[in-house]
This record gives C-alpha cells, structure tokens and sequence, in this order.
C-alpha cells in the first residue's frame, strides 16, 4: 500500500490508496473511517462506483489515520503535553489531513466530498468548517452522535428512581441490565481511550449541536454543501449490541434509536433545507454501513455526486 509522508511528520509516513478518476474530473471523494474499520472498509464501495455509468468518474481517496489500519502511531505521542491513551484530538486529525491532501493533490484538493462513517462525520465536519467552500459534498454514514454518550439517555440502575421492569425491555434481568450498562457507558464514553488514540473528549464542546455550525459548500452560490444523512437499522443494529457487547435486545429501540434519529435530522440542519436528504436507513445494516451494504453507500454516494456536479 502506498504511503506519503507529511513535512511536519517526517518519520510517520500515512498508509493511503488513491482510486484514479477521469481526467475530466477535478472532484476528489475522500473516505472518512471510524475507530473500528480501516480504509480497505471501502473498497467494494469504491468498485461498485468505477463500474458504474457515472461520469466524469471522481477520484476516490482513502486512508488509515495515525494509529489504525496499515498506518504508524502518532509522533505525538511522545510529545509531554500528550496524555497517555491520548494521541491526537479532532483538530489533530483535521490538520492531519489537511495536510495530506494539500501533500499529495495540491491542484486537486480544492473540490471535495466526504463519506464519512461514525466518527469520520466529525472530521467531514470539522474539516469543512474550518475551510469553507472548499466541501461541496457530505455523505454521513450512521454519524456517532458527538454530543451526548450513554450515560445520559441510559437509566442509571444506581439511581433510587431506577425501576427494572419499567426502564428495560421485558424479561431483562438486573444483572445482565447491570453489566450492559457498565460496559456500554465505559466503552463508549467521551473521555475512554481507544486502540487509535482518538482522543474524543473535546468534541462535544466543539461539536454540541448536530445542526452547528451551518457549513458553507458553493464557491459561488453561498449555499451549503450537499448532504445526505444515513443512519442504521434498528433490528441489525440491535442484534450487533447483543452479539458483541450483550445488550438487552429492546433497549436501542428504548433509547438509542430515538436520541439518533433525532441526532441525525439536526445533521441535515448543516446545510440549506434544499440541499438535505434524509435521514435515511441502510438496510439490513448496522454501524458500519460501507461494510454492510457497500451496494447502498454507493447509490447513495454517487448520486450525492451528481448533484455536486450539477450545480
């Protein structure tokens, strides 16, 4: 796998495939991965798309962040001002990234879109704030939600209020309850260290509204970019909770599935009201939807594409 490496990291070179467009094409897809799945995630996207009838074709960039996948760890781990666990924050990786591209396609770099899954939507949208128009196109796969975690929509079985039968799925036993809700509010906490190093704790300061702030996608226009929202499927996603982390079959449906749907209808805020799509479901999809339905990601991401091209 090729690999380029950044002037501010010269020892740290980013494992990348880069999937050649049309030369007609100045438009640059780039994949966004989550904390679970590196970029190779996308690959039966991405050759679904280059079989297809769109045309110009666009090039399709993917890459592993500092930490995951075919890339090294983060230099800045061994900087004194990092604490263990905690390589490099959400404007760490945006800058990261910047630079990668503007290191790797500085003539093709200036006409973007995102697809982007779990926490790769905080990045696609980090990114395009801080440089405006340079985004004209956002595909959200199941976006984690940022600003909240399940500590605070989970009922907490110490509370004296907590009441088995009433705040869980019938036939739950408080033992199991118990054990999921350590688990699920340890796990996925904001300030619990991950495998890559993604140090998440300032997003939701950074990132509190799924609606804010209001991007800026048209060189021309002043509308915002292109955005579609995505989420998963209930039934898939609550047989993954089960089978990997034995959360009560019931409880997504309970909890989780509402505060993300609604999170998810905030992220079509992003941009003008004409320029939203969504939020959709994935079928027969759970979290990570490039792997469950590559199929699905790339009607969804090749008519994102079309109407980037169009305008």
């Amino acid at each position: 796998m090729p690999t380029v490496t950044l002037p501010s990291k010269p020892d740290a070179p980013i494992a990348y495939e880069l999937f050649q467009g049309d030369e007609a094409s100045d438009l640059l897809v780039v994949c966004l991965n989550g904390l679970g799945l590196p970029q190779t995630v996308w690959k039966p996207t991405i050759e679904i798309i280059q079989k297809s009838s769109l045309s110009p074709k666009p090039w399709i960039f993917t890459y592993d962040r500092y930490g995951q996948g075919a890339s090294p760890r983060d230099p800045r781990e061994s900087s004194p001002d990092k604490e263990p666990g905690y390589a490099h924050t959400l404007d760490d990786v945006t800058d990261d990234l910047h630079e990668t591209l503007q290191t790797l396609f500085p003539d093709r770099s200036s006409r973007i879109v995102f697809a982007s899954n779990s926490i790769g939507a905080h990045i696609a949208r980090r990114y395009a704030d801080r440089y405006p128009t340079i985004v004209e196109g956002i595909l959200f796969l199941d976006s984690n939600p940022g600003n909240t975690d399940y500590a605070e929509i989970w009922p907490n079985p110490k509370d004296a209020s907590f009441d088995l039968e009433r705040m869980t799925p019938p036939g739950t036993s408080r033992e199991l309850y118990e054990a999921a809700y350590t688990k699920m509010t340890v796990i996925f906490a904001a300030s619990a260290k991950n495998k890559e190093g993604f140090d998440r704790r300032d997003i939701k300061s950074i990132l509190p509204d799924p609606s804010e702030p209001k991007l800026k996608g048209s060189k021309t226009s002043g509308k915002g970019p292109w955005v579609t929202v995505v989420g998963h499927e209930l039934e898939q996603f609550s047989k993954e909770e089960w089978e990997m982390m034995k959360v009560p079959i019931g409880m997504a449906e309970m909890y989780t599935q509402p505060m993300w749907q609604k999170y998810n209808e905030g992220l079509c805020g992003l941009t003008d009201p004409d320029r939203a799509k969504g939020p959709l479901i994935a079928p027969k999809s759970g979290h990570f939807i490039q792997k469950d339905n590559p199929a699905f990601v790339a009607e969804q991401l090749e008519d994102l594409i079309k109407k980037v091209e169009s305008s």
